[in-house]
């Protein structure tokens, strides 16, 4: 665990830029990049964000999958109040949430925790605390876990490769009614992957008093011990584009292993991959498909291009239109700041 985060400073830097602070696009440097004026680029940005293609950039914690290493799925039964709306935007361990049917259960949560036994204290409080009905009012939730240390695949942006597939082969791509040309691609492509991107240090310095030499070299650190990753915009339902789904895919890899997994490295509708042992499935998958046809025809394409090698697969379609609208880095700044809050009470 990294010595950086047991001191203030560098927590209260990264709670300001994990929140976007003092981070912006760079104009000058992205028109330069596409060989394109200034005010078109600048135009074009400005709509990618009026239209919320993508959100404006921030650094992302990628220590997250080392303080919470444990991933849990949750299929759960909660009733649509506000309440448990209110419950899901704002607990500082649920990621993700999605609404659905599946068998007995309404509610597809996406968590990060320490370890199993922080989990199930945190499920006795909320029960405790009421913040969720006792058992006796509804079906127990069902959880699987997988362990944030065998990742095997984490690219957020790679469903943009997937979407310029798609346009350079005439389809005309429309996302929140804003309709996408090479240029706004290509300025996703850059922007999802941290190019173009700058840090306003001059900002940060006034607003936490402090020198500009030191917030750079406090940056610098945090990059080079990889607590912080460089900074990125991201599309605000966390992989997925507007118009697209999200596909929760349990699989069983039966033979060639390591051909499958090269395959579903290089593949764009496959952001986020790790490994799992739960019953005969031994790989996790998140993908992004425009249609469960599209999803469909990923199926047949892998079935065929590897015969044998697949056996059982169980997916769970989520859209995000259903979705919970929370906040990407809700889990990220609550680690933060509650490295902070224990740094006070040493300091008591």
């Amino acid at each position: 665990m990294s010595a950086l985060l047991d001191d203030e400073l560098n927590l209260t830097i990264l709670e300001n830029i994990c929140n976007g602070v003092g981070v912006e696009v760079n104009i000058s440097g992205l028109a330069r990049d596409l060989n394109k004026h200034r005010d078109t680029i600048r135009d074009q940005v400005q709509a990618l964000f009026d239209h919320e293609i993508i959100n404006k950039p921030v650094y992302p914690f990628i220590r997250l999958h080392q303080e919470h290493p444990l991933m849990v799925i949750v299929r759960a039964d909660l009733p649509r109040t506000e309440s448990i709306s209110k419950f899901l935007i704002e607990n500082e361990h649920i990621f993700g949430a999605y609404y659905l049917k599946d068998e007995e259960y309404n509610t597809f949560l996406i968590m990060f925790f320490k370890d199993i036994s922080s989990y199930v204290d945190w499920r006795k409080k909320i029960v405790a605390e009421k913040e969720i009905s006792p058992r006796d009012n509804r079906h127990p939730a069902s959880g699987s876990y997988f362990s944030n240390n065998h990742i095997i695949k984490y690219e957020p942006y790679s469903p943009i490769f997937r979407m310029e597939e798609r346009y350079q082969k005439g389809e005309k791509l429309m996302l929140n009614g804003y309709k996408m040309n090479n240029l706004n691609i290509q300025i996703l492509k850059k922007l999802m992957m941290g190019g173009s991107i700058r840090t306003n240090e001059n900002l940060l310095s006034k607003k936490l008093e402090i020198n500009r030499k030191t917030v750079e070299r406090r940056i610098s650190s945090l990059l080079k011990e990889r607590v912080i990753g460089m900074p990125v915009s991201r599309f605000p339902k966390f992989f997925v584009p507007s118009g697209h789904i999200l596909v929760y895919c349990l699989l069983e890899i039966k033979k060639s292993m390591n051909n499958v997994i090269k395959a579903i490295k290089s593949d764009p509708c496959v952001p986020y991959v790790l490994e799992a042992s739960l019953g005969r499935y031994n790989i996790l998958l998140f993908q992004v498909f425009s249609s469960v046809d599209e999803h469909l025809d990923w199926e047949n394409r892998y079935t065929h291009q590897f015969p044998g090698s697949l056996g059982a697969m169980k997916n769970i379609y989520l859209s995000p239109t259903m979705s919970a609208n929370i906040d990407q880095q809700k889990t990220s700044l609550a680690i933060i700041r509650k490295r902070k809050e224990a740094l006070y009470k040493i300091d008591i």
